[in-house]
């Protein structure tokens, strides 16, 4: 079976996803927290305060970090199937969970609906040429350092979500299979977790390798796509070179890197 028709679903519910939240004012990104104020930094924004950590990225600097096809291995290229525009980190997610145990995993760690305020929030889809290739989205979403803390720390129930279903935002719905990956450790923390889109009679499979790390106050992102065999190695590789540089960004931002 082609993987084509699958492809066509995904870039079309990842559309119709940002489109959703646009349409209804979501997203969380690249804002002053929502905070009333008299428009001066905080001592967490300015990084002056005692346990201010890490300063936040700017959404130019988030933008920056993001990976671009000279990152990666010959072949690779932007994913034109999925509009350049950007919503906040909630334009990560997936779809939703008929369990809210599962949710987690269809967040992509940073796109919770009622997670905390991204400061900054960047996101890129790269792909492997030829219709069968794989998909390559990150994220760089930056917060105040104590919420990116609470981000990673968010528990999953792997063992509940061994099976659910995972409704799009056009109102198709799949099933799915979520599990623990063991990913690099890097930076200040890093996490993983695998979730498997079962076939149907429109496509094949499809399976998404995501992994998180945080440095400092920002949460890198990245999520693997594959329609046949992921590649662990570029996963990894990816994954490296995208923290490379945000610590990079975040050491220009000043604070930890």
């Amino acid at each position: 079976m082609s993987a084509a028709p699958r492809r066509g679903v995904l870039a079309a519910l990842a559309a119709a996803s940002l489109l959703a939240l646009s349409a209804c004012g979501g997203g969380d990104g690249g804002g002053d927290g929502g905070g009333k104020g008299d428009g001066k930094p905080s001592a967490a924004q300015s990084g002056t305060g005692k346990d201010a950590g890490a300063r936040p990225l700017t959404a130019e600097q988030a933008k920056a970090a993001l990976l671009v096809p000279a990152d990666m291995p010959s072949g690779w290229e932007v994913n034109k199937d999925i509009p350049a525009y950007d919503v906040g980190a909630t334009g990560m997610q997936f779809g939703k969970a008929d369990k809210a145990a599962c949710q987690p995993l269809l967040d992509v760690f940073v796109g919770a609906d009622n997670g905390p305020k991204a400061q900054a929030h960047a996101m890129t889809d790269l792909k492997q040429a030829g219709e069968t290739g794989i998909q390559m989205t990150q994220g760089v979403t930056s917060y105040q350092e104590a919420e990116a803390v609470k981000v990673m720390d968010r528990k999953t129930d792997f063992g509940a979500c061994a099976k659910f279903r995972a409704k799009g935002a056009d109102g198709t719905t799949d099933e799915a299979a979520g599990s623990e990956l063991k990913v690099p450790a890097l930076g200040d923390g890093a996490r993983g977790a695998r979730v498997v889109f079962a076939a149907t009679d429109e496509g094949v499979s499809i399976q998404h390798d995501i992994a998180a790390v945080r440095v400092g106050g920002t949460v890198v992102t990245v999520s693997q796509a594959s329609f046949t065999t992921a590649d662990s190695a570029l996963f990894a590789s990816s994954l490296r070179k995208a923290v490379e540089k945000v610590q990079r960004a975040q050491q220009k931002a000043g604070g930890k890197g």
